[in-house]
């Protein structure tokens, strides 16, 4: 991520650290001490942060009024969205921001702490300034191109140069066949960033110096340590406790090319009888007590990201495994999976004005209006129950059929007004 032109960052050495830990603890590599020669760590922080994330896009819908552009949303970012969710809940962040092709289609490109460098940041904390990062491998050479976004006065630029990787040495954009057709710098008129920041609600506890948020395990990295310490213990107690036969080496046989550990050789004394000369070790393995420590210790982190006792398990069968169903008398995980739903809201509010605006900027003509964003919550509650819920309160004139219709099927609310019939005799309303 280093960038020869760019001496401010919002990054500070702390928190890259930080960060630098959290995405190995994603992919089970914490570089902390192995405790056993065969470590074998549990993929407890990807599937953890992958729990998560369904839940909080497990029914999500979100329509932007132009139907075009709307068709794009379901395309492309949507089927997205639990990764880009989930990449946020490791990094603490991802910056979000849509993009046209030569074709007309509209993809939508995320960076996070890995491959994205804020620079500056707003009072809310959504990012303002900042440089994506992209590498590719062309003719036996490492190309970089770095996108600079600065956001100031009502405009949005961005920048594009491309370096070989690991020097100064910059090159042309068109050098990289991808590249060709970017233009090396370009300005769109903009009443926001048009790049989106999507932030974990977590206070920053590794550096209070800084704006930036932190991940849903920054403060369970020691607890994740100690998971893997007692799974790699669990799978060392068979190896270790496996059945051995201890017999002198000349009742056993030579070698005959075989790596065999059930039979070992010990030297006799060459006068005891044949049944002396033969032990046999098999002691119980203490299974039980291992996987209990693995649980313990998941009741641990548990607790410290955020979701109820008892969500994650080990199954001496299986491995490590999520709960079927959600515990719904523990509100723990549902408070949880609602912060993080409060903090993609105004995410998902913000890239359907940034589209419009962008669609708009290459000429595109396209209806303007609010997005409709429900997440769903039948995972918790029955949905069946808050139908008639809204109903009645609709018929009582406490809700209006249109805001019923939009909930229900997840869709503008000018939308949901158009599907309303001339009368709604069912409501009672007009």
């Amino acid at each position: 991520m280093d960038d020869f032109n760019i001496t401010e960052s919002a990054v500070s050495s702390t928190m890259r650290s930080a960060a630098s830990l959290w995405w190995d603890a994603f992919q089970g590599q914490l570089p902390f001490a192995q405790t056993h020669k065969n470590f074998k760590p549990l993929p407890t922080a990807y599937m953890s942060t992958a729990y998560l994330a369904q839940l909080v896009t497990g029914e999500i819908k979100f329509e932007i009024a132009d139907e075009e552009l709307n068709r794009h949303v379901q395309k492309n970012l949507l089927p997205n969205l639990d990764r880009i969710v989930q990449q946020t809940l490791v990094g603490g962040y991802t910056v979000i921001k849509p993009y046209f092709v030569q074709s007309g289609e509209m993809f939508f490109d995320s960076g996070t702490s890995r491959d994205f460098l804020p620079l500056a940041l707003d009072e809310n904390g959504h990012i303002t300034e900042g440089v994506f990062f992209e590498r590719i491998r062309y003719h036996g050479k490492i190309y970089e191109r770095r996108e600079h976004h600065i956001f100031r006065n009502g405009v949005h630029t961005v920048r594009n140069t491309a370096y070989i990787y690991g020097t100064k040495h910059a090159v042309e954009l068109a050098t990289v066949p991808k590249w060709a057709m970017l233009l090396p710098e370009g300005q769109i008129p903009s009443t926001i960033p048009m790049i989106a920041t999507f932030r974990t609600p977590y206070a920053n506890n590794i550096d209070l110096d800084s704006e930036l948020p932190i991940s849903i395990f920054a403060n369970s990295l020691g607890t994740l340590h100690e998971i893997d310490e007692a799974h790699s213990e669990y799978c060392a107690e068979f190896k270790k406790m496996s059945a051995k036969v201890f017999a002198d080496k000349s009742v056993l046989k030579g070698d005959m090319g075989i790596p065999d550990d059930y039979f070992v050789g010990i030297s006799g004394d060459g006068t005891s009888t044949m049944e002396q000369q033969i032990m046999t070790y098999a002691p119980q393995i203490r299974e039980t007590e291992h996987s209990a420590k693995i649980n313990k210790e998941l009741r641990f982190y548990e607790t410290q990201i955020g979701v109820s006792s008892g969500t994650f398990s080990f199954d001496t069968q299986k491995g490590l495994v999520t709960a079927t169903q959600v515990l719904s008398e523990d509100r723990t995980t549902y408070n949880t999976v609602c912060q993080i739903q409060r903090q993609l809201r105004p995410v998902l509010q913000a890239l359907s004005q940034i589209i419009v605006t962008l669609a708009r900027f290459y000429g595109v003509e396209c209806e303007d209006g609010e997005c409709a964003i429900e997440f769903g919550d039948s995972v918790f509650e029955d949905t069946g129950t808050e139908f008639n819920r809204r109903f009645q309160m609709v018929q009582a004139g406490l809700l209006r059929a249109e805001d019923f219709n939009a909930w229900y099927f997840g869709v503008p609310a000018e939308r949901a007004r158009e599907m309303l019939p001339p009368m709604t005799e069912a409501f009672g309303q007009v």
